[in-house]
């Protein structure tokens, strides 16, 4: 639970600044746009690449592998400029969305045997009280310091996960081999 409300309070974060980023770089407000389509057109993609990714590296390696890289290329796009920065956005949607399918395989192989459903529901409720504080929470943050802060907390926020991650691997090595991803 801790690792996906985590991974999607980074995403909430950097969706929060990502337009005021495009505006300070100099774009408009079709830049916006077509730096969210991009941003999410990635995160559409990014469901079946990360889900390739966990079954050649597995859910830990996978999950370390792409909040890894979630941090930095949300750290990159503080570096770049307009026109590489939106280039660099599917890549990014790819890993910041992505991240969540890996996610949602281990609730079944981690719930107790016959309590799937409430494991999920424990799970969402994670997630979704997440998303609706993250933004909250970031905004905050970035008040009392910048916006640039604010993005570079999601950014850790990404690389917290891996510790976490690391920290499921013995839960998950106890189960049986077809039931791992």
């Amino acid at each position: 639970m801790s690792i996906g409300a985590l991974d999607t309070a980074a995403r909430m974060g950097y969706l929060l600044f990502l337009p005021f980023l495009i505006h300070a770089l100099g774009g408009t407000s079709a830049s916006v746009g077509l730096g969210l389509a991009l941003l999410f057109m990635g995160g559409a993609l990014g469901k079946a690449t990360c889900n390739w990714l966990g079954q050649r590296l597995g859910v830990i390696g996978g999950v370390i592998a792409t909040e890894l890289a979630t941090a930095l290329l949300i750290t990159a796009t503080l570096l770049l400029p307009l026109t590489p920065m939106l280039a660099l956005l599917p890549v990014l949607g790819i890993v910041l969305n992505g991240t969540s399918s890996l996610l949602y395989g281990t609730v079944p192989e981690l719930a107790p045997a016959g309590d799937t459903g409430r494991a999920f529901a424990f799970f969402y409720t994670s997630v979704s009280g997440s998303s609706g504080l993250a933004p909250i929470a970031y905004g905050v943050f970035a008040d009392h310091s910048s916006q640039t802060f604010g993005i570079l907390a999601a950014a850790l926020t990404a690389t917290l996960i891996a510790p976490l991650a690391l920290a499921l691997r013995p839960a998950l090595s106890v189960l049986p081999r077809a039931g791992r991803r």
